[in-house]
């Protein structure tokens, strides 16, 4: 986008609430598939391959965009099949995907794939230097830690220029975004596999 028009963009789990924000103003939805995303533990959640196929066809009918969420770490065993996905989704035509593991942007690379990267806000990227570098690597937008101040996320557009998001109203998680072990040490279940079980909110 690289402008200063704000995009509203809202998540949705399900179909009725990917609906509901779409009819509530959102530019876009932000909703991941039933693989590779950080919201694995509630099984009536995400979106089906036929769903996500649906949902691209549903929100583009009305000029939003879809972006979907790849945002877990991945082991190499996870690989082959992580590539495979990633023709699925460029062939379905969402309008980005939003990374942590900088293994896509490898990926992207040797697939030849043209849909755009959005640096999730699990890589925990709070300096200029950080995002210099996955701009200079292919990525057009980062979503920003959110314990940046206002200043802060300032100063990083002015020095890189980039596309930048940055949520208003978030999981309020009290660690920094994307480093956080409590929940893997606790119950052996990583928030970085889609799977943490919130145990700062106990």
């Amino acid at each position: 986008m690289n402008n200063t028009q704000i995009e509203l963009l809202a998540p949705a789990g399900r179909w009725e609430a990917m609906e509901k924000v779409a009819a509530a103003g959102a530019d876009a939805v932000y909703l991941g598939g039933k693989r590779f995303n950080m919201r694995l533990l509630q099984p009536g959640f995400n979106f089906s391959d036929q769903e996500l196929r649906d949902a691209v066809e549903y929100l583009h009918q009305q000029d939003k965009r879809l972006y979907l969420t790849i945002n877990n770490l991945y082991y190499d065993e996870e690989i082959e099949e992580l590539a495979d996905y990633l023709l699925f989704l460029q062939e379905l035509g969402v309008d980005a995907l939003i990374i942590q593991d900088s293994a896509i942007i490898k990926l992207h690379q040797q697939l030849g794939l043209t849909v755009p990267l959005h640096a999730s806000v699990q890589m925990g990227l709070g300096s200029t230097e950080a995002v210099k570098f996955f701009a200079d690597n292919g990525v057009s937008r980062v979503i920003l830690s959110k314990n940046l101040s206002l200043q802060e996320i300032s100063q990083i557009y002015k020095e890189t220029g980039i596309d930048i998001e940055y949520f208003a109203h978030g999981d309020l998680c009290i660690s920094h975004t994307g480093q956080c072990m409590m929940s893997n040490i606790i119950a052996s279940k990583s928030g970085n596999r889609g799977i943490c079980i919130k145990p700062c909110r106990w």
